[in-house]
C-alpha cells in the first residue's frame, strides 16, 4: 500500500507542514511531503510503498554512526549509552535468564553491551541489510556465545522472546504489520521496547545539514503519545518512557526517546506537546541559520558545491543555504545533470573543479567529511572549507 495524505495511524486527514525535493534514488519518493496528524500528535512523510523501502534497506550498511563514533573500537559509545538507561527501564527483569530479540539489530551493537553484562540470558539479532554480517563477526570476535544474528524464519522459530527491542526502526516503517509479528512472538507477558528519535527535540539538538531530520527515509516522527496510540492498536499498553541523547558523528548528540511496552497491558493514555510546534520552530531556526550561511558564500565570487546527494537537494530549496546563491559550481565523482527547479547543473570531478577555481568549498555529504577535508587539504591546504 502507497501511503498518501491521511494518517498511516488512524486515517484522519492531515495537514501539510513541508515540502521536499530529493534526486531520484532506486523507488524512493523524489518528493516527500511531510504532514502534521493533530489527532495522533504525529507527524509522517505521506508518499512511498513499503517494498521499495525493504528494498533500499536490503542493500545498504545503514550502521555507519556506530563505527564513526566509536573510531573503530569493537564497542559502540552510543550502544553504551543505550544499555546504561534501558537496563533500570527494566528493573529486575535480568534476575532470571531471559530470551532477547533485537529486530532491526544493524552491527548488533547494543546486543554486544546485553550479552556481555548477562551471560545467562540469550541473545538474537536480526537486520535485513549488509549489516548484519558484521553484528556476526563482532560476536565471534568477543567470543559471545550467548548472541547469534539470524535470519528472519530462523528468529521466528526461535521465539517465544521475553523481550523485543526495535531500536531506530518504527521510524523508518512504511507499514506497521510488524508490531503484529512483535505480539504473536513475545511470551504472554513479554515485553516491548521501542526506541526513535525524540522529535520534540530537534529545535534543541541541530545538526550540521539543513532540515537534517527531515528527509524520505526518517518517514514517521513520533511523540510519547502518538507512539503509545499505535502500540496500543497491536495489544501493547504503555508502561515507561525515557529520554536522552546519544553522541552523534557532527560532534552533537542526536535526541532520543524510548518507550516500554507490556504485550495484553491496559492502554495508558500519554500526553505530549505539541510536535508540529516543535516541527515549525525547528523549520524556522533552520531557515535563520541558513541566510547566515548563505551570507558567508556572498563574499567570494562562487562556490564549489561537493555532493549533489539528498543534503545537497535539502539545502537547495525551502530557503536553504544555497537556494539563493548566484554562482555555484556542483563537484561529485558520479557525472550526472540536476535540475532544481530552473535551475541546472551539470557535476564536475571535484579534483579538476579544485584545481582550476579558487572558490571555496561547501561539502554537503553527511558520512566521510573527515575524508573529503583531507582529499581538499592534500589539493589545496589554504582552501576554505564549509559544512551544510
Amino acid at each position: 500500500m502507497t501511503r498518501n495524505d491521511r494518517c498511516p495511524l488512524c486515517g484522519f486527514e492531515t495537514d501539510s507542514v513541508l515540502q521536499l525535493h530529493f534526486n531520484k534514488k532506486m523507488r524512493l519518493p523524489s518528493d516527500p511531503e511531510i504532514r502534521h496528524c493533530a489527532s495522533d500528535n504525529f507527524l509522517f512523510v505521506a508518499n512511498g510503498a513499503q517494498p521499495d523501502y525493504d528494498e533500499y534497506y536490503k542493500s545498504l550498511a545503514n550502521d555507519s554512526v556506530h563505527g564513526e563514533v566509536s573510531g573503530g573500537d569493537p564497542r559502540s559509545p552510543i550502544s553504551i549509552m543505550q544499555a546504561a538507561r534501558l537496563v533500570p527501564l527494566l528493573g529486575d527483569f535480568f534476575q532470571q535468564p531471559r530470551n532477547v530479540l533485537d529486530f532491526g539489530c544493524g552491527e548488533a551493537c547494543l546486543l554486544v553491551e546485553l550479552a556481555s553484562q548477562f551471560p545467562s540470558s540469550s541473545f538474537v539479532g536480526f537486520d535485513p541489510g549488509p549489516a548484519a554480517r558484521i553484528g556476526s563477526q563482532k560476536a565471534d570476535a568477543l567470543g559471545l556465545r550467548n548472541l547469534a544474528v539470524a535470519e528472519l524464519n530462523s528468529i521466528v522459530d526461535g521465539g517465544p522472546y521475553d523481550l523485543i527491542i526495535v531500536s531506530h526502526v518504527l521510524e523508518h516503517l512504511i507499514e506497521f504489520d510488524l508490531l503484529r509479528l512483535f505480539e504473536e512472538i513475545l511470551t504472554e507477558n513479554g515485553l516491548l521496547y521501542v526506541e526513535v528519535p525524540d522529535a520534540l527535540q530537534y529545535p534543541e539538538r541541530h545538526r550540521q545539514e539543513f532540515l537534517y531530520y527531515f528527509d524520505r527515509l526518517h518517514v514517521n516522527h513520533f511523540t510519547a503519545q502518538s507512539m503509545s496510540k499505535l502500540a496500543a492498536r497491536f495489544g501493547f499498553g504503555a508502561l515507561s518512557q525515557l529520554e536522552y541523547a546519544f553522541p552523534y558523528r557532527d560532534g552533537g548528540e542526536y535526541p532520543a526517546l524510548g518507550m516500554l511496552f507490556g504485550k495484553g497491558k491496559p492502554f495508558r493514555d500519554v500526553s505530549s506537546p505539541s510536535i508540529r510546534s516543535a516541527a515549525e520552530l525547528y523549520i524556522a531556526q533552520e531557515k535563520q541559520r541558513a541566510r547566515a550561511e548563505s551570507a558567508k558564500f556572498a563574499a567570494y565570487d562562487g562556490i564549489l558545491v561537493w555532493g549533489a546527494g539528498d543534503n545537497f537537494y535539502r539545502s537547495s530549496v525551502n530557503g536553504g543555504p544555497l537556494s539563493d546563491v548566484p554562482n555555484m559550481i556542483v563537484m561529485d565523482r558520479r557525472p550526472q545533470e540536476i535540475v532544481i527547479g530552473q535551475r541546472r547543473f551539470v557535476t564536475e570531478n571535484p579534483e579538476e573543479a579544485i584545481r582550476r577555481l579558487p572558490w571555496p568549498v561547501v561539502v554537503t555529504v553527511s558520512e566521510g567529511r573527515k575524508s573529503m577535508s583531507e582529499q581538499i587539504e592534500r589539493i589545496d591546504p589554504e582552501r576554505k572549507v564549509f559544512f551544510v
